[in-house]
């Protein structure tokens, strides 16, 4: 499902964006250029309740589980990956001020998508945010 820039502001969602300026407009909402982490993600196959298709190229707004909490997140990442591959993705956090400290070096989570569709593990934080 597709929402407008002005809605994913109101929200605090972020969705699939349309453009580049779109994109680089979401990361003005999140206020950082650069991302909060770099995360090695392995997408589960589908037969193990994965996604049925590969990943749309480039982007994947979602949501990352780690403690018991949840946390909107974009994931920047080369191609498309496809069910059961793994990538290495760029990511900025929603709420990276009260989310980022969670996300330490080596963490394990979990990738939401109306279920578990990936884990995830930190590989190195490039940002504290005030």
């Amino acid at each position: 499902m597709r929402f407008g820039t002005e809605m994913s502001k109101r929200s605090g969602c972020f969705c699939h964006p349309s453009s580049k300026a779109e994109f680089q407009e979401d990361l003005i909402v999140v206020g950082r250029e650069s991302p909060d982490f770099i995360a090695e993600i392995k997408l589960l196959p589908t037969e193990a309740g994965g996604r049925k298709i590969a990943l749309p190229r480039g982007e994947w707004r979602t949501v990352l589980g780690i403690d018991g909490e949840h946390w909107s997140a974009i994931l920047r990442f080369e191609e498309a990956p496809a069910p059961g591959a793994t990538f290495e993705a760029n990511v900025w956090l929603l709420m990276g001020d009260i989310a980022l400290p969670m996300f330490e070096a080596g963490k394990m989570f979990e990738v939401w998508e109306g279920g578990t569709k990936a884990w995830g593990r930190v590989k190195r934080v490039t940002a504290r945010s005030a």
